[in-house]
């Protein structure tokens, strides 16, 4: 993001959040509130200039612009804040933004209720119940020249990823340019064809998980992604995060790997190991995006932090790191492992509501549900 729409978009977020305070303070048609508004639409205006749309998704109190994280400040936050506690995970706004419309942005912030306004020019979403992006069309099981195509794919990238890896391990480092092709490869199947995303589950055996997972942690978390509107750099990081998020595991012995049963003390200890262990080996090899370094530390916390491995109460999970998390534990729950059978994707769905809230983030679990409804899973 260039500097000056930076500056652009954080002051058009402060003279928002500075009329919110002063609408508490005084009333909705006190002067200085109609200043800070024609201030705000003059940005916006400018940012608006060779844009169809300006959107906005905010998450666990981040916001994320044109791909970008938009770096944390005191009206960044705050706004990030208020819309979210009136349930708004997205803010899109138009070409033609009004004064007035923007006034009534901020009497919506001032209420207490969810009561959204209704302009021309913005609109809201939430996760749960935001429109079907473009980029993902509803899907079914019944298109064998689709499944056919993504198939083939999938086989071809799993050989792939499984060469990398093996490289990685005899040289310390990893091919970048291989990885960029997976994950434009999928990108690209998204867009150009009608994915049945659930129906290359299960191409999978039993001495090749840590590829096959790999691959599909990678296929839901650019779903989940396309979803909620992500596109460009961002998309494709959160991409090659997802393939890498398990390369930790790589240094495990197959024998706790695929032990048939509960792991005891010293192998349970030596499996917690591999987020910091994954985290160092990428830190050593360059052109890795530090997406897929956070993403392989941070994608067994959890949501409420009880994970591993342990950190300070006040940590904040990345975006990313959080939809692996659920990518991670939903592709767990539909594998097919030594000692425990794959479980039918309903039960697997009850089993993430349950879990949302606790060790899942209960926004991004609602958006990732509400993807999985629009796939009908083959029998």
């Amino acid at each position: 993001m260039k500097p000056a729409t930076l500056a652009e978009l954080q002051n058009a977020l402060r003279h928002l959040v500075t009329a919110v305070a002063n609408a508490k303070l005084y009333s909705l048609d006190h002067p200085q509130i109609k200043r800070l508004c024609e201030a705000a639409r003059r940005c916006f205006d400018n940012l608006l200039k060779g844009r169809r749309v300006l959107s906005l998704l905010i998450v666990e109190g981040e916001i994320l612009f044109e791909d970008f994280p938009v770096p944390p400040g005191l009206h960044t936050q705050k706004f990030a804040r208020l819309m979210e506690q009136h349930r708004i995970n997205r803010i899109i706004i138009s070409p033609g933004v009004e004064n007035d419309e923007l006034r009534e942005l901020i009497m919506f912030l001032v209420a207490t209720d969810n009561h959204q306004p209704t302009c021309s020019h913005l609109r809201f979403e939430t996760l749960a119940t935001h429109e079907t992006s473009q980029s993902i069309m509803p899907v079914h099981a019944s298109l064998p020249d689709d499944n056919d195509a993504l198939q083939a794919l999938k086989i071809d990238s799993h050989g792939r990823l499984a060469e990398i890896f093996q490289g990685f391990g005899r040289q310390k480092t990893i091919k970048m340019t291989g990885l960029a092709e997976i994950v434009s490869g999928f990108i690209n199947a998204f867009h150009r064809e009608t994915p049945s995303l659930l129906a290359l589950m299960p191409l999978r055996s039993m001495d090749e998980y840590t590829f096959t997972h790999g691959l599909n942690v990678c296929l839901l978390n650019l779903a989940q992604a396309m979803h909620l509107g992500i596109q460009g750099v961002l998309l494709h990081d959160i991409g090659i995060a997802a393939l890498l998020h398990d390369i930790g595991k790589l240094h495990i012995p197959m024998e706790i790997l695929d032990k048939p049963g509960k792991l005891d003390e010293r192998e349970w200890a030596i499996m917690k190991e591999h987020p910091i262990a994954g985290a160092r080996r990428l830190l050593d090899c360059p052109g890795v995006p530090q997406l897929a370094i956070v993403t392989a530390f941070e994608h067994h916390l959890r949501y409420d932090l009880s994970g591993y491995p342990g950190v300070s109460g006040n940590w904040r999970q990345h975006l990313c790191s959080q939809m692996t998390t659920i990518a991670d534990t939903y592709d767990a729950l539909r594998t097919k492992r030594p000692y425990k059978p794959a479980k039918p994707a309903e039960q697997c769905a009850a089993i993430l509501q349950e879990l949302a809230g606790r060790e899942l983030h209960p926004q991004l679990t609602a958006n990732f549900l509400c993807l999985l409804e629009q796939v009908t899973v083959a029998p």
